[in-house]
């Protein structure tokens, strides 16, 4: 899976990256696995999670920032954006509305 991980101010844990790869799950069957993901965790103080991931998918920097007190809430919200941006680039995204009368 092409995924890499990078823990800072926090200690790696085998179980928190189990736990990444399998939210990252639904994004890299949508890449089909042909783009790495780049995830950075960092504990900020003693009650801020920051997660960043980037992407460079198809010539185009995809990039997430968030902040919560939960990790596990913050990289939810991350890995939600960074899906969003994927598809809206995939073209796979459909706007309301403008669905083909066939």
């Amino acid at each position: 899976m092409s995924l890499h991980l990078t823990f800072n101010n926090m200690r790696q844990s085998e179980a928190v990256s189990a736990h990444i790869h399998d939210m990252f799950e639904e994004l890299i069957k949508i890449t089909d696995n042909k783009f790495p993901f780049h995830v950075r965790l960092n504990k900020e103080g003693d009650e801020t999670y920051h997660v960043g991931i980037n992407c460079n998918y198809h010539s185009k920097q995809l990039v997430s920032n968030v902040d919560d007190s939960n990790l596990y809430k913050a990289l939810g919200k991350s890995i939600e954006s960074i899906k969003h941006q994927v598809l809206k680039k995939s073209q796979k995204l459909r706007k309301p509305g403008k669905e083909s009368k066939s």
